[in-house]
């Protein structure tokens, strides 16, 4: 009889130790992984133009080269892959016009005069400032240069004229040799 109260007591101490521990953790907050970014691609579009897309890739020396008119506007549109699996490839691009209010797409033109402004069908944050996503190129003097691109994760401002005044993240930068012709 002692014996089978020892079990019951046992049985009972761990059945409270258990309610008493699942009882006092709190629930663990999900961790927000950074994005791998393989592969940046834009694409130019502008009337009477056919269409150019440029690429880079990670683990290849050189990304495509960007070649524009002289003043010419073009609608530039931007995604943001990983490729790290190609039988499942995943659109990186969704997760940032989600979190838009976390993230800036700043593009930062060496050696050419670019004007850069935002496009009708951008990604517009909480406080309607543009991720520029989608935005608008217009060239004007012929000359070559570069863009950098940078994905910027946690801006403290989305007004800044330097990476460095945005502050924040660099999730990706990438550079793409242009011609304007």
């Amino acid at each position: 009889m002692k014996f089978i109260l020892n079990i019951q007591y046992k049985t009972l101490y761990v059945l409270l130790s258990l309610i008493i521990i699942s009882c006092s953790k709190e629930d663990p907050e999900p961790i927000n992984e950074e994005e791998l970014i393989t592969t940046v691609q834009l694409t130019f579009k502008a009337p009477g133009i056919t269409d150019q897309i440029v690429r880079w890739q990670e683990g290849s020396n050189n990304s495509d080269a960007i070649s524009l008119a002289a003043n010419t506007q073009y609608e530039v549109g931007i995604i943001f892959l990983d490729e790290s699996d190609p039988s499942d490839i995943e659109d990186i691009t969704e997760e940032v016009k989600e979190e838009a209010d976390e993230h800036q797409v700043f593009y930062e033109f060496s050696q050419l005069n670019i004007g850069l402004e935002q496009s009708s069908s951008d990604t517009l944050d909480s406080n309607q400032n543009p991720v520029y996503i989608n935005s608008l190129w217009n060239t004007s003097e012929v000359g070559s240069g570069t863009v950098r691109v940078y994905l910027i994760h946690e801006p403290v401002t989305k007004s800044s004229s330097t990476r460095d005044g945005f502050a924040g993240e660099t999730d990706v930068a990438v550079d793409f040799l242009i011609t304007i012709e």
